[in-house]
């Protein structure tokens, strides 16, 4: 995150593979910039303390851009253990709440930030949804097995619908789903240009509120072709921008 008198945070390790971040900068809510860090690699994002809930809406749109641009084939799976790129202490595996439901990151208990897979961070701007049982039926009668949109590991439809190894449901990226992330994204941040309501304040306020006392959680982690059903729909939508 860019502080208000414009200095850059120092740049930082990925917690998962310990190398170098690509840092970039996006437009902030209120003024300047926040910066944030990517690992590629690793398809994850770090945010500094409250750098997630600072990004103006227009910026939401670019980092779906960012991350649908840099998509790739193989990506490291994420580590047992992850550790704070700013203070080493151990990542916590914590789960907040959005309008499309449950998503997770790995939090600093110190408060120096978070480590969010792209995957999760979709999900939290309302990007991606889960499957229905009868969508699932669907997919499975054209293919048998599909990778995990979180870690890639294969999931057997035949008798899953989530994957064993990090519990993630099946999800895609719902053409819908993304539309509608987009116009609310999009009104957003031209009501944010025209100026701030007393309510976008209020609510600014809560946000920055709750993230501050998000609830944290522990959990175990434990030849035919297969479709990642997210990075499928990353690269369709991002068509849409070229």
């Amino acid at each position: 995150m860019t502080p208000a008198g414009g200095a850059d945070i120092a740049p930082v390790s990925c917690p998962n593979c310990r190398q170098a971040m690509q840092a970039q900068k996006f437009e902030r809510n209120d003024h300047g910039s926040v910066q944030v860090e990517l690992c590629f690699t690793c398809a994850g994002i770090w945010f500094d303390h409250l750098a997630s809930i600072q990004l103006a809406p227009g910026a939401v749109i670019e980092l779906f851009k960012e991350i649908q641009a840099n998509q790739r084939a193989a990506r490291q799976p994420v580590a047992n253990s992850l550790a704070c790129p700013r203070c080493e202490d151990a990542l916590a595996l914590s789960y907040d709440l959005a309008k499309a439901g449950r998503f997770s990151y790995f939090r600093c208990p110190r408060g120096d930030g978070r480590f969010t897979p792209f995957f999760q961070f979709l999900r939290e701007k309302q990007f991606i949804r889960n499957l229905t049982l009868a969508e699932i039926e669907k997919v499975k009668s054209q293919v048998r097995q599909i990778n995990c949109a979180e870690c890639g590991a294969p999931i057997d439809l035949e008798h899953e619908t989530q994957c064993k190894y990090c519990h993630a449901p099946v999800s895609f990226l719902d053409p819908d789903a993304v539309h509608k992330a987009m116009q609310v994204w999009s009104a957003a941040d031209a009501r944010r240009r025209a100026g701030p309501t007393p309510e976008a304040v209020a609510d600014s306020l809560l946000r920055i509120q709750l993230a501050s006392q998000a609830p944290s959680g522990a959990a175990n982690r434990g030849g035919v072709d297969r479709l990642d059903l997210v990075t499928l729909g990353i690269h369709a939508i991002g068509e849409l921008f070229r």
